[in-house]
């Protein structure tokens, strides 16, 4: 037994019982003295076996969080019984619960941020080694002047590239972070459809593709910058994926409840394996664009969903739908920082 408070108290017990059998003998004579000793003695006895049991309960509770500060697995201690140790234990489980959760959640965002730093290693490889290459190239003396105005143009796109990724990046970070304050007004639906797509007209008029006008009415209760932002991600992603003389087909529908933007195009049908991945960071299909570093719809997705929105796909009839769904509603979704804007990555 190691507990002090235990010793003094099984101490005091025994002074206590001696005394009582002093004071009996020497008032009514050695049996009373000797029936005091012996009841105060079984008393201390028992005192003394329940502080033994106690201190183990507590060794066993001890040895416990001390496996689990260590790594060992978390285990139900609760009982139905009630009283103090009881209800020790209850709240050592809550505890231990609550540690469990945070750590496996430390541990995914570990590895998220792992993946996160190879997906982005990756995408910065392949600009990074044509801006090498061509430089390469510009340095070879035997390099007709023709074909080195052709590298300074090739590597002027590796950059403008790495430019996109990391603005991108940029975004998505301070999306994951919550620092974007989205500033709630109401807006055009259908002037939001068509900002995106004159953005994404110089890419249309290249690759031949039709941009119909946007179709539907009504106002939109969003922050115009960053749903536009998603909706250019969503246009351009349509874009990419139909063929030339193909269509892209833009809606809107507004309602009480809440405003739904539709970006259809005459591609081919995406598979239906594909279609729970296409929303995912970095993740490319089959079919992805060459050079597709795999941000623009995951970024979609959560400008929708820090406005309390969401955002998914779907196979039409013409061909692949995108949908981009904004709740109806006066509150704004913010974050540490009112000044955050899409076209800002500084």
């Amino acid at each position: 037994m190691r507990s002090r408070e235990a010793k003094g108290f099984l101490l005091a017990l025994a002074l206590v019982t001696a005394a009582c059998a002093l004071a009996a003998g020497l008032t009514c004579g050695g049996p009373a003295a000797g029936l005091v000793a012996l009841c105060g003695g079984g008393c201390t006895a028992l005192a003394a076996g329940f502080c033994v049991w106690r201190g183990r309960q507590i060794d066993r509770l001890s040895g416990y969080l001390a496996s689990v500060y260590t790594g060992g697995e978390i285990l139900d201690i609760r009982t139905q019984r009630e009283g103090e140790l009881s209800a020790l234990r209850d709240d050592i489980y809550k505890i231990t619960t609550i540690l469990g959760e945070q750590k496996a959640a430390l541990e995914a965002d570990k590895q998220l941020l792992a993946d996160f730093l190879g997906d982005v290693a990756h995408q910065l490889k392949t600009p990074i080694s044509a801006i090498l290459l061509q430089a390469e190239l510009w340095q070879d003396g035997a390099v007709p002047a023709g074909e080195k105005d052709q590298c300074a143009r090739r590597t002027e796109e590796a950059a403008e590239t790495m430019r996109w990724l990391v603005e991108q990046l940029l975004k998505l970070c301070r999306l994951d972070a919550a620092v974007v304050r989205f500033e709630k007004t109401p807006t055009p639906a259908a002037g939001l459809l068509a900002a995106a797509a004159g953005a994404v007209e110089p890419l249309c008029r290249r690759r031949k593709v039709r941009l119909v006008p946007p179709r539907g009415g009504g106002n939109c209760l969003c922050d115009p910058a960053w749903t536009t932002e998603a909706l250019i991600n969503l246009v351009k992603n349509a874009a990419e994926h139909t063929p030339p003389g193909g269509r892209v087909l833009l809606y809107c529908e507004c309602n009480s409840l809440y405003t739904e933007f539709a970006v259809e195009n005459e591609g081919a049908p995406i598979p239906p394996e594909e279609l729970p991945h296409l929303f995912e960071r970095f993740w490319r299909g089959k079919d992805a664009a060459p050079g597709s570093a795999g941000i623009g719809l995951s970024l979609a997705r959560a400008i929708a969903q820090g406005q309390g929105g969401g955002a998914w796909a779907e196979n039409g009839p013409r061909g692949p739908r995108f949908f981009l769904r904004l709740y109806a509603g006066d509150e704004n979704v913010t974050g540490a920082s009112p000044a955050c804007h899409p076209g800002r990555v500084s």
